[in-house]
């Protein structure tokens, strides 16, 4: 069977980039069966060298280790499938966090009599795909909402590539798989947008809340005795002797490699001791194995000092009350378990005698018992213990300088950030003030722009008024002159020209001098000779009253009864 769906499995649509294979062997199953409590019933196959988490292998589903270590047992979980029944999703493909917040909500729900379903969940969160690894997705709380479940900072390292393959009636439940894929997809579903529960989503949700913060964290709701009075255990057999508290077991390869670590050590403690003295010679006989570490450190010592002759005085035997080996290079002395270098000086000058040369031998017998202690076996040791440590602190001095000088370089590397930090600040003060002063006279400017504005429009107004009273003034006074026949002394094409040279002039063109006096003289003379001609032009008004001039005489005027802003106008 698995070798039919070996060949059935088949790569899915590759969304992830990072997709490690399987680690777990063969011989791991038997581990997990025991430690996961997973069922003869569920079938188990370990995923081929080339399968990975996110292939296609038909009638079997994903599940990860680390599921298994947070508490999931078979049948998957209720809310567990139903998130993946609506987002059309693999169970593998939610993030750790996501189906211990959904385990945990289950497991609230049942101890404290309240129903959560699928719509409550969708209230608080929303599925959110991941922004580096493409394929999985994050249960993210609601803007607005309070998460549920607390306490879930976890960093959760080295558990995608712990991945196994599952089949059989009680992987989902009565319920079956429904339209849950076994591999990974891409959903079409809209994440962000909740049921429409309504009110009883909302207060089945503030009971939720109404719960202790410390009952609501993850750890505590996925604890062992939690879990046993859910439903999330329902088909799980106790068994006092495999855990208690909170599901933290090993995993199937941690427990192999300390199933490892402990046959090594029981190989270890049965192999033989092996002694070796300061001959070369290894001890064979199992009396020698009951050596103490400090009779064989003695024996080695009384080889290294032993005299050039091979055999001691018999002075130098009957103190140190020692015998010779066979070969007569090396001493063995005999020292009480409970003696002391310094409880008992005799002792030790008898006991260290055995090791020393003639000349130091007599020097130290010289010197008395209690000096001699100093030269015991303890003094250098004592003596070596202060090379090591003098050692040690030279390193540590050493260290402890390359990291002053570090920290100085830090210090002084601060100061300077800080320097550039004040100077940034101070321009951005000045910079700001600026800034205000600019405003400011802005500020001033606009009124000062409105107010000119202002003057500019009354000026305007009073100068359009200025001109349609000329207008109307100089109107006035030409129909006067024509209603008394007056405008026999009119040269409309002289007035026209003067009009032109005027409109240049006022243009910016240029006009001579010559002109410019030319048209004053003209412009007088036209006055002298209106003023001379008038009284003639009275007499003859006065002798024919009442009588119009013909039209051939009157050059083309507008309208005399035109009104005021046609004038303005023209």
């Amino acid at each position: 069977m698995d070798a039919e769906s070996d060949l059935e499995s088949h790569p899915g649509e590759g969304m992830l980039l990072k997709n490690p294979r399987s680690s777990v062997a063969t011989e791991d199953i038997r581990l997990w069966r025991y430690l996961y409590e997973i069922p003869p019933s569920v079938e188990i196959r370990v995923p081929t060298a080339h399968e990975r988490v996110d292939w296609v292998v038909p009638g079997w589903v994903c599940i990860y280790e680390l599921m298994l270590k947070d508490g999931m047992r078979f049948p998957i979980p209720r809310l567990l499938r139903d998130v993946c029944d609506h987002y059309e999703i693999a169970p593998s493909q939610l993030m750790p966090n996501a189906w211990r917040v959904l385990m945990s909500l289950e497991s609230l729900s049942v101890r404290n009599g309240i129903n959560c379903e699928l719509g409550e969940v969708l209230f608080s969160y929303y599925l959110k795909e991941h922004d580096k690894d493409k394929g999985r997705f994050k249960l993210i709380a609601r803007v607005g909402r309070a998460p549920i479940i607390t306490y879930l900072w976890t960093n959760d390292r080295g558990w995608k590539d712990r991945f196994i393959f599952v089949r059989g009636d009680l992987v989902w439940g009565p319920r079956g798989p429904g339209g849950i894929s076994g591999h990974w997809k891409a959903t079409s579903r809209d994440f962000n947008r909740a049921l429409p529960s309504g009110l009883i989503a909302e207060e089945q949700t503030r009971q939720l809340l109404d719960i202790a913060v410390g009952e609501r964290d993850y750890r505590v709701a996925l604890s062992e005795e939690n879990l046993r009075v859910s439903r999330l255990w329902d088909f799980v057999e106790e068994r006092p002797d495999l855990m208690s508290g909170r599901i933290n077991i090993p995993s199937a390869k941690e427990a192999k490699l300390m199933m490892k670590g402990a046959a090594s050590s029981s190989q270890r403690e049965k192999k033989r001791k092996r002694v070796v003295l300061a001959d070369t010679r290894v001890v064979d006989d199992p009396e020698a194995y009951k050596l103490s570490k400090a009779e064989a450190v003695s024996a080695a010592i009384g080889k290294s000092h032993s005299t050039g002759s091979g055999e001691p005085s018999p002075g130098k035997a009957k103190k140190a009350k020692g015998k010779s080996t066979e070969g007569g290079n090396s001493v063995v002395v005999p020292m009480p378990s409970d003696g002391s270098v310094y409880s008992d000086p005799s002792f030790v000058k008898d006991a260290t005698e055995a090791f020393l040369l003639p000349a130091d031998r007599k020097r130290l017998s010289e010197i008395g018992p209690v000096q001699a202690a100093e030269w015991s076996c303890a003094h250098a040791y004592q003596e070596k213990r202060n090379v090591d440590l003098t050692a040690c602190n030279t390193t540590l001095r050493k260290s402890n300088e390359k990291l002053t000088a570090q920290l100085e370089e830090l210090k002084t590397r601060n100061e300077e950030l800080s320097s550039n930090n004040n100077k940034l600040v101070d321009q951005n003060a000045r910079i700001h003030g600026q800034l205000d002063e600019v405003k400011e006279e802005l500020h001033v400017e606009k009124a000062t722009s409105a107010s000119l504005r202002s003057e500019v429009e009354s000026i305007t107004a009073e100068a359009q008024a200025i001109a349609v009273n000329a207008i109307l003034s100089a109107r006035a006074e030409l129909m006067a002159e024509f209603k008394k026949g007056e405008h026999s002394s009119w040269d409309p094409d002289e007035e026209i020209r003067t009009w032109e040279r005027r409109q240049t002039l006022m243009a910016g063109g240029d006009v001579s001098e010559e002109e410019e006096v030319e048209e004053a003289a003209l412009a007088a003379e036209s006055l002298k000779q209106k003023d001379d001609v008038a009284p003639e032009q009275g007499e003859l008004a006065a002798g024919a009253e009442g009588v119009m001039p013909e039209p051939e005489d009157v050059a083309a005027h507008e309208d005399p009864t035109a009104g005021a802003e046609d004038i303005a106008r023209d």
